[in-house]
């Protein structure tokens, strides 16, 4: 199905292989291996969290209208699940702190 999507794409060139990446490499064929990708997944759900944390610290010492920012990262975090898109992960993975990440990582594991 996937190589059929590609093929509908405009890709072309498309194979698939038998046993997947697996059986290409347990027949010796070569691999090129790219960089190692950022952890996107990993950063993007500490920082929702602690977000989240930070909502609730900030809504119950210095103001009950903090909580709307634990109620906007959850809101985020259920509507990625649901859509399958991750775009709080995208916006988490291009702040400053995340210059050594690629800028599109959430996209290349969606």
């Amino acid at each position: 199905m996937a190589a059929q999507k590609c093929i509908e794409a405009g890709f072309e060139n498309v194979a698939v292989v038998e046993g997947g990446t697996d059986a290409w490499v347990a027949a010796g064929l070569p691999v090129v291996r790219g960089q190692a990708s950022c952890r996107s997944n990993a950063r993007s759900a500490s920082r929702a969290g602690l977000l989240v944390l930070a909502g609730l610290v900030l809504a119950y010492f210095v103001h009950p209208a903090f909580a709307i920012l634990s109620a906007l990262v959850g809101g985020g975090l259920v509507f990625a699940g649901v859509t399958d898109s991750c775009a709080l992960g995208m916006c988490i993975a291009r702040m400053p702190w995340n210059e050594g990440c690629a800028r599109d990582c959430c996209s290349k594991t969606s």
